[in-house]
């Protein structure tokens, strides 16, 4: 009875000195581990290596609004309607530009609050199953800790890894970007000189048939500046939106197959009695 006792006593003594363990972890990962993280040496690096990358294709997306919002002014003032269907394509890119940028700026918003999230839930949260584990002796909620500790961990992650991988995409396409811009600001410039030239009547009935030399070949400038329009904005948006989606299904997948969590398990779903009444209702359309 005694060697029993004793180790009962032992036991119990573990326990608690466990589960202070733990709660003192989650103080600490809830107040100053939540604040200091970010400013870390290694996430503060890697912050300031991601906003760069951020900042840097939002000031190329601001420059292809812009340079295409004032291309597309350009060219609706060229005499003729010939330039017309080009101009009003560019102006619908302003469209998809907006929504670029929407994209980035909540990557960029993303990066500061993850980790308070994580640190001040995620992570609080699994210390808490582990607790509830350790004092029903349950390795069911030590491995949902488990579980948590590793979806904190992903999160962390999944948007430095998907700035990495369109990072080496836009660097092979930045300079046809650039070359891009610079041919429709040459193009806007040079369909600003024609409708000067319009405007002066005498100019104007002088070099009659220059300008119509002219109008033609700004017409196929401007069709030659959309196809790289189109170019720069699928390249804009593989890298801005496709690639951080494409990430975080993976990072879902792998959080799936680690820890057996279906995040779809997570959606609201319907009352069992209208869900009763369907299958109900789909069984009489059968039947008929």
């Amino acid at each position: 009875m005694n060697v029993n006792n004793s180790f009962s006593v032992n036991n119990t003594v573990s326990k608690i000195v466990i589960c202070a363990a733990l709660i003192i972890l989650a103080l600490v990962s809830f107040f100053p581990l939540a604040k200091r993280f970010p400013d870390s040496k290694l996430y503060d690096g890697t912050v300031k290596e991601c906003t760069a990358s951020i900042d840097e294709k939002t000031a190329t997306v601001l420059r292809l609004t812009a340079t295409a919002t004032v291309t597309s002014a350009g060219l609706s003032a060229i005499p003729g309607d010939t330039a017309t269907p080009i101009a009003e394509k560019l102006a619908d890119f302003s469209e998809y530009f907006l929504l670029i940028l929407c994209v980035l700026y909540a990557e960029k918003y993303l990066l500061a609050i993850i980790p308070a999230g994580v640190f001040r839930l995620l992570v609080p949260l699994a210390c808490l199953a582990f607790i509830v584990g350790t004092l029903r002796s349950s390795r069911r909620w030590a491995v949902q800790g488990g579980k948590l500790l590793l979806v904190g961990l992903l999160l962390l992650c999944v948007i430095p890894v998907s700035l990495k991988i369109s990072d080496a995409i836009y660097d092979r396409y930045q300079e046809s970007i650039n070359v891009t811009i610079s041919n429709a600001e040459e193009l806007s410039e040079t369909a600003d000189e024609l409708v000067q030239a319009q405007e002066d009547q005498g100019l104007f009935n002088k070099i009659l048939g220059t300008i119509k030399e002219t109008t033609g070949g700004l017409t196929q400038r401007a069709a030659e500046t959309l196809n790289r329009f189109v170019e720069a904005m699928a390249v804009m948006i593989v890298t801005s939106c496709v690639i951080p989606i494409l990430v975080l299904v993976f990072f879902v997948w792998v959080v799936k197959q680690l820890t057996g969590v279906d995040l779809r398990d997570f959606a609201p779903r319907r009352p069992r009695r209208e869900q009763r009444e369907e299958e109900e209702e789909t069984q009489q359309r059968v039947s008929i």
